[in-house]
C-alpha cells in the first residue's frame, strides 16, 4: 500500500490513471479513490468530476482537521458518510430524537438532517462550536433557519434536488386517480376483469383544469408536464409572484381557483399560513367532484376534514405521499375513507434526486473549509 504522501509525489499521469481505473495501489487509510460512477451520471445528468477535480480533492485532503466533528442525525447513503468521513471525525446518530440531538450537537461543527430530525432554538442554544447544518431536500420546516442565522450558523439544502422527482410522482398519482388505476388492478387480480372494464370509466386530462397552489420550482414543473404533455389548462395560487412562466397558467385567488379546478396540487411550504390550509372551509369552496394532491407536507391539508369530504362525495378522489403523521396511523378516518391513493413519502426517491439530496456534504465540507454556500437557506439559490 502506498502513502498519501507517496501517491502525491508520483507524476500526475500517474495519479490520474490510477483515479481513472480504480487502482488499489493508491490507497489512503481505508479510503479509496474511485472512479465517477458512469451509472450515477447517467441517471443525474450531471458531469462527472474531472482529473482536475480528482487532483484539487487530494490536495484539499492534506489540509483537513482531525478535529473536525461532523454528525449524521439521519440515514445518508454510506458513500456520503465516507466523504465525510475523509475530512472529519463522523458520529451516525441511531435516533434523531430530541434527547440524542441535545448530546450531539453540543460539540459538533456540522449537522447533517432530512426530514425527520427538528433543529429548534432550544437546541440551538447548546451549540457551542456549530457552524453548518445540512438538509438533504428542500424543505426547511424542521430547522429554526432564523434562529441559525441569528447565531451565525450556516443553513445549507439542496433546493432543486427533488423538483422533477416530485412532479414526475404528482402526475402519476393524477392519471393513477382519474383513470382509476389501482382500484382496476385489484380487481384483476381478484378475478373480476369483466367487472373492472365495465365499471371503470375515467376521464381526460386534456379535457380537465388543474389548478396548483404554490407556483415554486416543483408548482411550475407540474405545470409544464399537464399543460405541454396533456393539454391541461393550469390556474394558479402563489402569494409570491412567481415571475415569468415558460408555460401558459393563469392566476387567480384561491377562493376562484377551488372553483375552477378540477384537480388541486399543493406544492407550498409548511408555515404558519399554510398550516391546515385546506380544511373544510376551504374544501367547500371546491367544485363538487374535484380531486386533490397533496405531495407537499402533511398539515398542509387537515386529514379529517379530507375524509369527511371524500365521504359525503365533495371530493371525487385524494391522493397523498406525505401525512401528518407518518407512518399514517391504522385508527385515521382517511384509512377507510373511499377513494384514496397513499404513497410513502416516496416523492425524492429516485437515483436521481438522490443523488442531488446527498450533495449536501459538499456544501458542507464546504463551509467547514471557509468557502461560501452555494445553496444557502434564504438565498435564494
Amino acid at each position: 500500500m502506498i502513502p498519501a504522501d507517496a501517491l502525491l509525489s508520483e507524476p500526475r499521469a500517474v495519479r490520474e490513471a490510477a483515479c481513472l481505473h480504480g487502482s488499489s495501489r493508491f490507497l489512503t487509510g481505508a479510503v479509496r479513490i474511485r472512479p465517477a460512477s458512469p451509472i450515477l451520471n447517467h441517471y443525474t445528468g450531471d458531469t462527472a468530476p474531472g482529473l482536475d477535480d480528482t487532483h484539487r480533492a487530494w490536495e484539499s485532503r492534506r489540509m483537513t482537521d482531525p478535529d473536525r466533528h461532523i454528525v449524521f442525525a439521519e440515514p445518508y447513503d454510506e458513500a456520503v458518510v465516507g466523504r465525510a468521513r475523509e475530512v472529519a471525525r463522523v458520529t451516525v446518530l441511531e435516533s434523531c430524537d430530541d434527547a440524542s440531538l441535545l448530546v450531539a450537537i453540543r460539540d459538533c461543527d456540522a449537522l447533517l438532517v432530512r426530514t425527520r430530525a427538528t433543529v429548534s432554538r432550544e437546541l440551538l442554544d447548546v451549540a457551542r462550536r456549530l457552524r453548518v447544518i445540512g438538509r438533504g431536500g428542500s424543505g426547511l420546516d424542521n430547522i429554526d433557519v432564523a434562529a441559525a442565522n441569528e447565531k451565525g450558523i450556516v443553513v445549507v439544502h439542496t433546493p432543486d434536488a427533488a423538483t422533477d422527482a416530485v412532479a414526475d410522482l404528482t402526475v402519476g398519482l393524477m392519471i393513477d386517480m382519474i383513470r382509476r388505476i389501482t382500484p382496476c388492478d385489484r380487481m384483476v387480480r381478484q378475478d373480476d376483469f369483466l367487472t373492472a372494464r365495465r365499471t371503470h370509466l375515467g376521464l381526460e386530462l386534456r379535457r380537465l383544469t388543474l389548478g396548483i397552489v404554490g407556483m415554486g420550482r416543483i408548482g411550475r414543473a407540474v405545470a409544464r408536464r399537464c399543460r405541454h404533455g396533456f393539454g391541461m389548462r393550469i390556474v394558479y395560487n402563489d402569494i409570491i409572484d412567481p415571475g415569468p412562466l415558460d408555460v401558459a397558467a393563469e392566476p387567480m385567488d384561491k377562493d376562484h381557483l377551488y372553483a375552477e379546478a378540477d384537480v388541486v396540487s399543493l406544492h407550498v411550504p409548511l408555515t404558519p399560513k399554510t398550516d391546515h390550509l385546506i380544511d373544510d372551509a376551504a374544501l367547500a369552496r371546491f367544485r363538487d367532484g374535484a380531486y386533490l394532491i397533496n405531495t407537499a407536507r402533511g398539515r398542509v391539508v387537515d386529514g379529517h376534514a379530507i375524509a369527511r369530504a371524500l365521504e359525503n362525495g365533495k371530493l371525487a378522489g385524494a391522493a397523498f405521499d406525505v401525512f401528518e403523521t407518518e407512518p399514517l396511523p391504522r385508527d385515521h378516518p382517511l384509512i377507510a375513507a373511499p377513494n384514496t391513493l397513499f404513497t410513502a413519502h416516496i416523492g425524492a426517491k429516485t437515483v436521481a434526486a438522490s443523488a442531488r439530496m446527498n450533495a449536501v456534504v459538499d456544501d458542507v465540507i464546504g463551509v467547514l473549509n471557509g468557502n461560501p454556500p452555494r445553496h444557502a437557506a434564504g438565498s435564494g439559490g
